[in-house]
């Protein structure tokens, strides 16, 4: 079972009062619902392949209008063969239309529908239901969209989203566009809002193991390429001490710079920091980093002095 399918088996069962159940109820006929003209008169054409979803509609229809109402089960003519259900509303359906400004797209009739935060989140909640699909937090990236076909429907969406401050953009999609989240704390955010709670505590389990698991990684990856501009840096060193042997230049340096030829040579792999560890242990005197660090910049420039004369 998918990620998005789990959490809208979860606020499916959700229990509301009745202005919520209005909001959410608003918002499956705005994303989800087709308006038919028949001989037999107007009705409403509730669309998914999700049986609780069916249900959820049938009841608040029922709940609120006691509109005559029927499921029907078809199966699609898709390859997998899931089975579709369509809800269909058959009387006071004009009176359902006018209240839910389904026809001219009252934004006024939508807003005196979302009121107060928890109407706001039943909104939200229907989108979701209507529309909604989510990543699984186990995948790369966390991404969540409600798809939706007119400009209004998006604008209206993506305002509800930002008042709980989800930080919400809208894209076009196909035939029509998306409000969509990236961020994972506005996701955790956004579900936390419509009551998926056992959701949230899967999806933030996964967050923590997953930036966990990319810290350590990029831990890793941190101390290999310091690990590899250490052996690059003791290369090009050994390299300048050989040169300078060749051409017998040993002889123009102090002892201070031979001890770190001796000590480069004898530890050819080690880091500036146990470069110093040895030559305190074995010299019984203390050198610092920069200190350390001029004396191989010293041995570094005699080489290219040598190199220059070559040429």
């Amino acid at each position: 079972m998918s990620f998005a399918r789990t959490v809208k088996d979860e606020i499916v069962k959700i229990r509301t009062d009745a202005k919520a159940q209005l909001a959410e109820l608003s918002a499956l006929l705005h994303l989800n619902t087709d308006i038919h003209l028949t001989s037999e008169g107007v009705h409403l054409e509730f669309h998914t392949n999700n049986p609780s979803i069916a249900r959820r509609f049938f009841v608040l229809i029922k709940n609120m209008y006691e509109a005559k109402t029927e499921i029907i089960s078809k199966k699609t003519m898709k390859l997998n063969k899931k089975s579709g259900y369509l809800v269909l509303v058959k009387s006071h359906v004009n009176k359902i239309m006018d209240e839910h400004s389904m026809v001219d797209q009252n934004v006024m009739e939508y807003e005196f529908l979302t009121e107060t935060d928890e109407e706001k989140k039943a909104y939200l909640r229907g989108a979701f239901l209507a529309t909604g699909s989510v990543n699984d937090p186990i995948k790369p990236t966390y991404h969540l969209e409600l798809f939706v076909m007119n400009k209004t429907d998006a604008i209206f969406i993506q305002r509800l989203m930002n008042h709980f401050d989800l930080n919400a953009k809208i894209t076009k999609r196909r035939q029509g566009l998306i409000v969509y989240l990236k961020e994972s704390e506005a996701i955790s955010a956004f579900l936390s809002a419509i009551g998926a709670f056992e959701a949230v505590f899967k999806f933030e389990d996964e967050r923590i193991k997953r930036d966990f698991n990319n810290s350590i990684n990029r831990l890793i990856n941190i101390e290999i390429a310091n690990e590899k501009k250490t052996i690059e840096a003791a290369n090009d060193q050994l390299e300048d001490i050989e040169l300078i042997k060749a051409n017998k230049a040993l002889g123009t340096i102090d002892s201070k710079l031979k001890d770190t030829i001796r000590l480069r040579e004898a530890y050819p792999e080690a880091s500036l920091s146990e470069l110093i560890e040895k030559y305190e242990e074995e010299t019984g005197q203390k050198i610092s980093k920069s200190g350390m660090n001029h004396r191989l910049m010293k041995i570094k420039a005699l080489a290219e002095f040598i190199r220059e004369g070559k040429k």
